[in-house]
């Protein structure tokens, strides 16, 4: 390729889509994609986030079942491109998602439901007229095991409308915020996607999904050389004796991640946390949202995620059930005073919030640091969305 900005090939794929238009880049054909949930879609939507078009396919899911029900249409403008001779790892854009599976983790972000990609369903030539041609070759329905009754309910219908706001909110990211972004919501996802089955990952996962936009945060006007030399000076230095600044930045790009870990990731919850959900249960089951007791229930599901995986210790056992119905709404955290099971027991004040709690947490979270980078909020949808 004989420019070589048209390709930027540490950026997300589906980023990259938009980039190659701005650039002026000519269409190359098109391509269609299906997404699968356990929720289904309501509504349309038109060609407002260019070069995507999201139509609802009306896929009807039912119970143990997923099925189609977004189709994702992309104008495609990819130019053609010559591999570089490497001479480094490079892993600063690494994803390991396809490009429409990258759209699917965004959605469920936004909407707050299970969500997959499957693959290619149709392809299409760079002619104007040209209906396209099936191709289902590298197609595959997601797997997905349902629950009787779910540790991590999720809403039953996915709203297309707000779907174009947030795309071209996504697509006006710069590229270093794209590949947070995405990471972030794919760590949402999956967390999503195995709440029932491994509910004790899905911890995990959202712990780490709040992680990935806290390193971001960390990094946004300071170079790794600069944090560690703010955060751990007297290490700095040393490194910086045993072999000047280059070993400094070699030593503290890989460090940079779990300096101060716990403080960045109690920060970020706190300068981008949601409200309280619209719908809440009676109160002796609701969570405290004022922020010095919030605060004492995150830092605890941080703990119980520290020790699970640096010391084997499994989350506690009523944090990994179904959660119960009090008033109008699920139970945020576990009401009873204590509870036991095999040879362990935990009072109540150990257990301070349900898993779908969290992800409402989570998800709210990472939708408000969306919602803050540069580019003009969408409104549609509040810091409810993901409950």
């Amino acid at each position: 390729m004989s420019d070589p900005e048209k390709f930027n090939v540490s950026a997300p794929w589906s980023w990259n889509a938009r980039y190659f238009v701005d650039r002026g880049c000519p269409r190359t054909g098109g391509s269609e994609f299906l997404l699968y949930s356990d929720s289904g879609a309501t509504g349309g939507i038109d060609a407002a986030c260019a070069p995507y078009v999201l139509t609802n396919c009306l896929g009807q899911p039912e119970h143990g079942r997923l099925a189609p029900v977004i189709a994702v249409y992309l104008d495609d403008h990819s130019p053609d491109f010559d591999v570089q001779p490497m001479e480094e790892t490079d892993t600063k854009g690494w994803l390991n998602l396809t490009l429409d599976d990258e759209i699917a983790c965004l959605i469920s972000l936004v909407a707050g439901v299970r969500m997959r990609a499957a693959g290619h369903v149709r392809r299409f030539t760079a002619e104007v007229d040209d209906r396209g041609t099936p191709e289902f070759y590298a197609h595959r329905v997601p797997d997905w095991t349902p629950a009787t009754r779910p540790t991590y309910p999720t809403p039953q219908h996915i709203s297309l409308e707000p779907l174009a706001d947030w795309m071209n909110r996504y697509l006006a990211l710069d590229r270093e915020d794209a590949v947070t972004l995405v990471r972030a919501a794919r760590q949402f996802r999956d967390a999503l996607w195995v709440a029932d089955t491994d509910p004790e990952m899905a911890w995990l996962l959202l712990v780490s999904a709040v992680e990935v936009i806290a390193g971001r945060e960390a990094l946004k006007d300071v170079a790794p050389a600069d944090l560690l030399q703010q955060e751990m000076p007297a290490l700095a230095d040393q490194l910086i004796d045993a072999g000047g600044e280059t070993h400094l930045g070699a030593v503290a790009e890989k460090l940079v991640f779990i300096v101060k870990a716990t403080a960045r990731f109690m920060s970020c919850m706190e300068r981008y946390r949601p409200g309280p959900p619209k719908r809440r249960p009676e109160e002796y089951a609701q969570v405290d949202w004022e922020w010095a007791r919030l605060k004492k229930a995150i830092a605890q599901v941080y703990r119980y995620r520290s020790e699970r995986l640096h010391a084997g210790v499994p989350f506690p056992q009523p944090m990994c059930f179904p959660p119960m119905t009090s008033g109008a709404a699920l139970d945020e955290r576990p009401s009873a005073r204590a509870a036991a099971s095999g040879n362990s027991s935990w009072v109540a004040k150990d257990l301070p919030m349900h898993l779908h709690t969290f992800g409402y947490i989570v998800g709210g979270t990472l939708l408000n640091w969306w919602r803050s980078q540069p580019a003009g909020a969408p409104e549609a949808l509040s810091a409810d969305a993901p409950g």
